[in-house]
């Protein structure tokens, strides 16, 4: 059994609220913003004066003025998470990455990790995106126990905001930056016991989000947001017809996209409020960061016996769920 020992987040220190971006005159309101979006805050690693002065319409030179990358961010979440298991970056024997905002291809975000943290692991990076966390997950679910090493390290770590165009008042609402960790281990028992994962990928519908090296997030916006939702839902009830979810002890976690998405999925299947745990509102959609830092922000309330149901989506088209065990 697939165990979790330990999770970290990072998140950067500067807040876009929504009157910032009403003060961007862009053609949006706080007021639209909250009640369409759902976020009235979210963070980043660009100075709020340059977004305000530039709008950032050259990505690159967000590269210059960020006050962290994705690796930085990435190193920082994953101390976190081996603290919390209580272990070493010497005890790792596999660390995988996801990441959507690389500062370079080569060499990997992992290695780039790794060789940071002084990790003598096997290093490479498994990248979809938003649904990372159950990617991850459900890749190392499948193998044996002798196939894998004593402890792996997982990442997934997005420097969105280096790729929004601030005179876009959706996109610009939308984003946040941050990054997330779990330890793992086939061989030693932890809070959190996998019982269940998947992961699939449509790649006839890549070309509905797409992120350019130098260049904006670019998504079909209300196509996106409607698959995102249905797809959810039937993740969620193909859960519920499988393992013995009682919504008024267990916790469900969505992809962190955006506070009103998450709302009607959690009334669609009546999952009270209390048992729905995220993050988006206060810290914007952080990619594939934003499932897994929700569930480290809240370990402390984990309770023994509660399952808890991730079900998560995004650029791929791809989609995936785990459902865990607490300890």
């Amino acid at each position: 059994m697939l165990h979790i020992l330990g999770m970290g987040v990072c998140h950067p220190k500067v807040s876009i609220d929504n009157h910032f971006l009403e003060a961007l005159d862009i053609g949006t309101t706080a007021q639209w913003i909250e009640e369409k979006i759902g976020i009235l805050e979210r963070v980043t690693t660009l100075p709020l004066e340059y977004i305000k002065t530039t709008r950032n319409q050259d990505p690159r030179m967000a590269l210059e003025v960020a006050s962290m990358t994705a690796t930085d961010m990435g190193i920082k979440a994953a101390e976190a998470a081996l603290a919390q298991a209580g272990i070493t970056a010497k005890d790792i024997g596999l660390l995988i990455v996801n990441g959507c905002s690389p500062r370079q291809t080569i060499p990997s975000e992992a290695t780039r990790i790794a060789e940071r943290l002084d990790c003598p692991a096997v290093a490479f990076d498994v990248y979809t995106a938003c649904p990372a966390f159950a990617l991850h997950i459900d890749f190392l679910k499948s193998y044996k126990e002798s196939a894998l090493p004593e402890f792996v390290l997982c990442i997934s770590t997005a420097a969105m905001t280096v790729h929004v165009d601030y005179n876009d008042r959706s996109d610009g609402a939308i984003w946040g930056d941050g990054a997330a960790a779990w330890v793992v281990s086939l061989r030693h028992p932890g809070k959190l016991e996998i019982i269940d994962s998947t992961f699939t990928a449509d790649p006839t519908r890549c070309k509905a989000v797409t992120v350019d090296s130098y260049g904006f997030f670019r998504q079909d916006g209300r196509a996106v947001r409607d698959f995102s939702v249905r797809q959810t839902v039937r993740l969620v009830k193909a859960i519920e017809e499988k393992h013995p979810i009682d919504w008024q002890r267990d916790i469900f976690i969505g992809h962190q996209a955006n506070r009103t998405m998450l709302e009607q999925i959690a009334r669609n299947r009546e999952i009270p409020d209390l048992n729905h745990w995220h993050n988006v509102t206060y810290l914007g959609n952080q990619a594939g960061a934003g499932a897994p830092s929700t569930l480290s922000m809240n370990w402390d309330k984990i309770t023994p016996g509660q399952h808890i149901v991730v079900a998560v989506v995004g650029a791929g088209l791809s989609w995936g769920s785990i459902v865990m065990r607490a300890r």
